[in-house]
């Protein structure tokens, strides 16, 4: 339409005086320019290539999505430019002759689930818009949120189901559960008033023995039902810096004894609405979990991030990380790679951040260690997310 309105100017501009001219090559400008408004004001990526897969015009929502500077794109082949291995793999089997819609994830810029779709353009656009050699155009959506939330709303349905079935055996559990641990206590009081001996060494063991799995039992059944019960937040608004700082003198001496170094790499972030004590159960299940991986020690990563209307934290460890089967159960209840861990640390830092209508990613190779990222979205009030400044 733009550029039939431009053709007709340049057939009859030997008719126009100096004023329609100037009138016309301005509404022209003002047209092109308000489109471009509108395209880099997507949240999509939107790259358009020829049929050798050179580009000629990327919004400003390929640099969120793709790591790479869309001006930086024009005129250059875009599969030589993509970074991300995954994505580059699905751009190389579309002929951007026909419609496809794939999906994909990426590990670049950061960890995203795409919906990438490839748009062929028809013979009448294409010979209007003296481009003879224009072949597609590439529409990239970010669906990280979408994706997680059906994951977390069906794994929100088993919780339920798990809820109403184990309230009442726990509580059965936790009430002899205490009685026994309290008899240990008062066997322990007995045997230290008795003469020495080896069959009172002996009891003395069995009796410790018996109380330090019966505390790990209760600690067990405390964090099942942290699990499964619904959460009480109380949202306040404030710097998750002050958090993350505070947190890690907590758990520094732990960090040091387990000869783990932290490195911490934050970024200024705007204020946002959180619950204060179940951010730090989240930085402390998180960081446990790492410090378990490095049975050697190793190093301990976190990043604080502001990207746009999201705040990013990324917590990468060195240890020993995990294989596909494993990551895909990760979130599962008693799920564990731990030889004494009850499986319910992750399922616990899913929820909270769910409650807080964030995400939770994890990425790991046998090996490579293990990265674990949280998005928050900035809210400065209750229900009400901040909208993304405009590129």
């Amino acid at each position: 339409m733009q550029r039939d309105y431009s053709k007709k100017i340049v057939e009859h501009i030997s008719n126009f005086d100096r004023k329609q001219l100037e009138s016309l090559i301005r509404k022209s400008v003002t047209n092109e320019l308000s489109l471009n408004l509108i395209l880099n004001s997507m949240l999509e990526a939107i790259i358009a290539v020829d049929k050798s897969g050179r580009v000629f015009f990327a919004n400003a929502g390929v640099y969120d999505l793709t790591g790479i500077n869309g001006k930086e794109l024009i005129d250059k082949i875009l599969i030589d430019n993509i970074r991300d291995a995954a994505l580059k793999e699905i751009l190389q089997k579309t002929d951007r002759k026909s419609f496809y819609t794939f999906e994909v994830k990426v590990k670049y810029p950061r960890l995203l689930s795409l919906v990438v779709q490839t748009i062929p353009i028809q013979k009448e656009i294409v010979q209007s818009s003296g481009k003879g050699d224009l072949a597609c155009l590439i529409v990239i959506r970010d669906a990280t949120y979408e994706r997680t939330q059906n994951t977390s709303k069906a794994r929100e349905t088993r919780l339920e189901t798990m809820r109403l079935l184990t309230a009442g055996v726990a509580h059965e559990i936790g009430n002899p559960l205490g009685a026994i641990i309290l008899h240990t206590q008062l066997m322990d009081r007995i045997f230290k008033k008795m003469a020495d001996s080896p069959e009172i060494a002996e009891l003395k063991q069995i009796n410790h023995v018996i109380n330090e799995e019966s505390a790990r039992l209760k600690r067990i059944v405390a964090d099942f039902l942290n699990a499964v019960r619904p959460l009480a937040t109380k949202f306040e608004v404030a710097d998750i810096t002050n958090v993350l700082d505070e947190t890690f003198q907590l758990l520094n001496e732990e960090l040091k004894d387990k000869n783990i170094t932290l490195i911490k790499d934050f970024s200024a972030v705007p204020e946002t609405m959180f619950d204060a004590d179940q951010m730090r159960s989240v930085i402390i299940n998180i960081v446990r979990n790492a410090v378990d991986a490095m049975c050697s020690g190793g190093e301990l990563i976190v990043s604080l991030n502001n990207r746009g209307n999201w705040i990013e934290i990324i917590f990468s460890d060195t240890g020993e990380g995990m294989d596909e089967n494993q990551l895909k159960r990760i979130f599962d209840p008693f799920f564990t790679t731990k030889t004494n861990g009850s499986g319910l640390g992750l399922l616990i830092v899913q929820r909270i951040i769910n409650s807080h209508n964030g995400i939770v990613k994890v990425d790991s190779s046998p090996g490579e260690g293990t990265t674990i990222t949280i998005e928050l979205p900035v809210r400065s009030a209750r229900g009400k997310k901040s909208l993304p400044l405009p590129k």
